[in-house]
C-alpha cells in the first residue's frame, strides 16, 4: 500500500498536461490532475448519494420489522409471565398475561388457553384439565 501510494504521488508530481476546453467566447485551461480529481470526487459523491437513497428507501420495511420483533418479544414475555403464575397458581394474573400476549401475538391457541383458566378461575380449587 504505500508503494502504491508513492507511485501515486510521483505520477502526480511528473504530470505537467492540461486540459483546454474551448466555448466562444470562453477558454478554460485546468490541469489534468485538477480533473481527475474532480471526476473521483464526482464519482465517489453519486456513489455515495444513491447508497444513501437506497437506505432512505428501505428505512421503512426496517422500521416496520423491527416494530414487529419487538410486539413479538414482548408478546412471549407476556406469555412466559402467564405461565410462570399458572404455575403458582395465580389464576387471574395468568389469564391477563394471556390476554395480553393474545393481543400482542393474535394465536388461535392462546384462545383456548384463556377459556381453560378462565374456566380453572371459576373452579379455583380444582387441578386443569
Amino acid at each position: 500500500m504505500p508503494l502504491l501510494l508513492v507511485a501515486a504521488v510521483w505520477l502526480i508530481s511528473n504530470n505537467e498536461g492540461y486540459v483546454l476546453i474551448v466555448r466562444t467566447p470562453y477558454r478554460i485551461q485546468i490541469s489534468f490532475n485538477f480533473l481527475l480529481a474532480v471526476f473521483v470526487l464526482c464519482f465517489l459523491g453519486l456513489h455515495y448519494c444513491l447508497r444513501f437513497v437506497n437506505f432512505l428507501r428501505w428505512l421503512p420495511l426496517k422500521r416496520r420489522s423491527k416494530k414487529e420483533t419487538l410486539r413479538l418479544r414482548a408478546g412471549n414475555a407476556a406469555l412466559l409471565e402467564g405461565m410462570h403464575a399458572l404455575a403458582e397458581g395465580d389464576f387471574e394474573k395468568a389469564e391477563a398475561s394471556a390476554h395480553l400476549a393474545q393481543e400482542l401475538i393474535q394465536n388461535s391457541d392462546l384462545d383456548k388457553l384463556i377459556k381453560a383458566l378462565a374456566a380453572a378461575r371459576n373452579r379455583q380449587g380444582q387441578p386443569l384439565p
